[in-house]
C-alpha cells in the first residue's frame, strides 16, 4: 500500500494497528517489505507492526532530491522514520527493528531522538563498514552527468545482488525461487536502476561508531553465526561498545537469520521487545 509521508510517497504494510505497542521494521541494502515477511504475522500479536520499502527500494517511488534536503542520504531516512513514528506511535511505546543498513538508519535515528524510543533490536548492524562510495565520489556521481547514465552503469546489478542474495543465506536450500522471484520483483519497475542510483550517491555520512557508547536504552543485537556480509565479529564491535545490551547468534544463519530460522528469532525478539516496552 502506497503511503504518503510528509512530502514522500511510500510503500508500506502493516498489521494489528491497535496494538499495545508500535514496532517499526527497517529492512537492508537491495531488500524491501517482502524480507520481513517471515515474522511479521508474529510480531503482530506483540503490537501494530509496520515496515516500508526505503527510498532507493522496493516499490517506493522514485522521489525528488535536492542539495538541501536528499531523502536518500541516512539524514533523509532518518528524518523519514522520524516522521512515521510520529504519525503512528499515538503515545505508545516505539521499538524499531534494523536489519544490516537499516540498523544503521535505526541507530542514528536511536542517537538523534532516544526519547522516542523504548528499545532497539539491530540484526547484523551494518555499522562498522566503510560506505561503498566515498563523499567525495558521490557528490560528484549525484550530478544529472551521471544520473542520466544511471541505467548503464548499475547494468551488471542484477548479477552482483544475486550473489550478495545467494552470500545471504547460509543453507542454499532455503534460497528457493519464491524467495529470489520476491527480492528481484521490485526490478521490474522501470525506475528501480534509477531509485538505487540516488541510493547508493547519496550521503552516508556518520558518527556513529564513535557514539555508540551514548545509546543508554536496552539494544538487542542479534545476528547469524554464519553471516558472510555482516561479520560477525563486526557485529560483536557493535555490542560491545553499547551501555545497555545483550546479544544472541542465531545458529546455523547466515545473514538473513530472520528468514532463515524465524522460529528462534522470534523467540528471542519477541522476549527482548516484552521486557523493554
Amino acid at each position: 500500500m502506497q503511503t504518503q509521508i510528509g512530502a514522500y510517497p511510500v510503500e508500506l504494510i502493516e498489521f494489528n494497528p491497535q496494538g499495545e505497542r508500535l514496532i517499526v521494521l527497517l529492512h537492508g541494502f537491495g531488500a524491501s517489505t517482502f524480507s520481513w515477511r517471515t515474522v511479521t504475522d508474529e510480531l503482530s500479536e506483540l503490537g501494530h507492526v509496520i515496515a516500508y520499502d526505503r527510498p532507493g527500494f522496493g516499490k517506493t517511488p522514485v522521489v525528488t532530491r535536492t542539495k538541501a534536503e536528499d531523502p536518500y542520504s541516512l539524514a533523509g531516512q532518518v528524518e523519514l522514520l522520524k516522521a512515521i513514528i510520529e504519525d503512528k506511535a499515538n503515545g505508545r511505546s516505539v521499538v524499531v527493528v534494523g536489519h544490516s543498513a537499516g540498523a544503521l538508519v535505526a541507530t542514528e535515528f536511536a542517537l538523534r531522538f532516544p526519547e522516542m524510543l523504548s528499545c532497539l533490536v539491530l540484526e547484523s548492524p551494518a555499522v562498522w563498514r566503510t560506505p561503498p562510495v566515498p563523499a567525495w565520489l558521490g557528490r560528484a556521481l549525484r550530478t544529472n552527468k551521471f544520473e542520466n547514465r544511471a541505467q548503464r552503469l548499475l547494468e551488471g546489478f542484477s548479477k552482483a545482488g544475486m550473489k550478495i542474495l545467494r552470500d545471504s543465506f547460509y543453507d542454499p536450500a532455503k534460497l528457493t525461487q519464491d524467495v529470489i522471484d520476491g527480492y528481484t520483483e521490485p526490478m521490474q519497475n522501470s525506475d528501480w536502476k534509477l531509485s538505487l542510483w540516488r541510493f547508493m550517491t547519496a550521503s552516508q555520512s556518520n558518527e556513529v561508531r564513535k557514539n555508540l557508547w551514548r545509546i543508554e536504552m536496552p539494544v538487542l543485537v542479534i545476528t547469524g553465526d554464519h553471516d558472510k556480509i555482516v561479520k560477525v565479529e563486526n557485529t560483536f564491535k557493535v555490542a560491545e561498545r553499547l551501555l545497555c545490551h545483550s546479544i544472541y547468534l542465531v545458529p546455523n544463519t547466515g545473514h538473513l537469520a530472520h528468514e532463515e530460522d524465524p522460529k528462534d528469532f522470534l523467540r528471542v525478539v519477541s522476549r527482548f521487545i516484552k521486557k523493554n516496552s
